[in-house]
């Protein structure tokens, strides 16, 4: 895999980590004077677009794991899967 495809794979990446957060900070209050989220307080989140957010964010992970494996020489027993 190119650089370039790396490079395009990580803002892919990075942008759906922000749109995964941007969910959480629209449905949940943080603590005062603090970055920590309220889940205590938090109302309910739609189950849905929750699993859709994340799902987005988990499939961008997964997209550049070839990658990163091939360029350390990371093979199956290396990792500690519980997937």
């Amino acid at each position: 895999m190119e650089k370039s495809e790396i490079v395009k794979d990580l803002n892919a990446l990075f942008k759906k980590r922000s749109e995964f957060y941007s969910f959480f900070d629209e449905n949940i209050e943080k603590l005062k004077n603090t970055e920590v989220f309220d889940f205590k307080n938090a109302k309910d989140l739609n189950a849905q677009e929750m699993y859709k957010r994340f799902y987005h964010y988990d499939y961008a992970i997964r997209k550049i794991l070839p990658a990163i494996y091939k360029a350390y020489k990371i093979t199956s027993a290396d990792l500690e899967k519980d997937f």
